[in-house]
C-alpha cells in the first residue's frame, strides 16, 4: 500500500495567500482511503452528506451560490460557494455529527475548484475565511485559508491485489493578530479536529463502497 504523505511535509505548506514564512498558525492532516478519487472527491464536494459523517463541521448552511436566484441553493460546493460551518470543536470518538452551538459558527467562500477528470487524477480545493461577512475589523484581525488535495494513488486489498484508492492532504494556515489567540487557546484542539475530519470521511467513504 502506498504510503501516505508524513504529516511534517505539511507542516509548513503554504496556502494561496498565505505564505509560511508569514503563517502563525498551521493545522493538518492526510488519509489514505480505499475508495476511487472520484467518489471521495464527491463526498467531501456534497455537504447534505456531512450530517452523516463529519463531527467535526456537522451542519453546513449554504448562503449564497454563483448564478443563483434566491431559491433552494445547491448543497455543493463549487468556486464562489459561501457557506457558514457549524463547527463541532469536541469530535470525540463517541460523538455523532450534530448541529454545533451558534458561537462556532465560522462563515466561509470556496476561493479555488479544480475537481478530477479522467486525464487529470487529482483535485483541489481551496476555502477561506468570508471577509465580507466577517466585517472589516474582524478581517483585518484574522485570515484563515484551508486547502485540500486528492490525489490517486495505488493499494493493496486484502488479497493483495492492486488497486486505485485516494489520499486527502488537509492543511490550513491563519494569520493576523488574532490568529495568536486562536493558537493558544484552541491550536492543539484543531489538530485534534482536523484528524477527525479525515478519519471520518474515510469509514464513511469506504463502508459506503463497500456497501455498493
Amino acid at each position: 500500500m502506498t504510503a501516505p504523505t508524513p504529516k511534517s511535509a505539511l507542516a509548513m505548506m503554504p496556502t494561496p495567500n498565505i505564505p509560511a514564512s508569514e503563517a502563525v498558525g498551521h493545522c493538518q492532516s492526510v488519509a489514505i482511503i480505499d475508495a476511487p478519487l472520484q467518489e471521495v472527491w464527491d463526498t467531501l464536494m456534497d455537504t447534505s452528506t456531512w450530517p452523516s459523517w463529519n463531527r467535526f463541521v456537522p451542519a453546513v448552511t449554504i448562503r449564497e451560490q454563483p448564478g443563483s436566484d434566491g431559491g433552494d441553493l445547491s448543497p455543493a460546493l463549487q468556486t464562489g460557494t459561501k457557506m457558514t460551518y457549524h463547527v463541532n470543536m469536541k469530535p470525540t470518538s463517541s460523538s455523532q455529527p450534530q448541529r454545533a452551538q451558534a458561537n462556532n459558527d465560522t462563515p466561509l467562500v470556496v476561493t479555488e475548484w479544480d475537481p478530477p477528470s479522467e486525464s487529470k487524477k487529482s483535485g483541489r480545493i481551496v476555502w477561506v475565511l468570508d471577509a465580507q461577512a466577517q466585517g472589516r475589523i474582524m478581517s483585518s484581525l484574522l485570515a484563515a485559508e484551508r486547502v485540500h488535495e486528492f490525489v490517486e494513488v495505488d493499494i493493496l486489498d486484502a488479497q493483495g491485489q492492486t488497486r486505485r484508492g485516494t489520499e486527502v492532504r488537509n492543511w490550513e494556515a491563519q494569520n493576523g493578530a488574532l490568529a495568536y489567540v486562536v493558537r493558544w487557546m484552541v491550536g492543539a484542539q484543531l489538530e485534534v479536529c482536523f484528524e477527525a475530519w479525515l478519519q471520518d470521511l474515510k469509514e464513511y467513504v469506504e463502508k459506503k463502497t463497500t456497501r455498493e
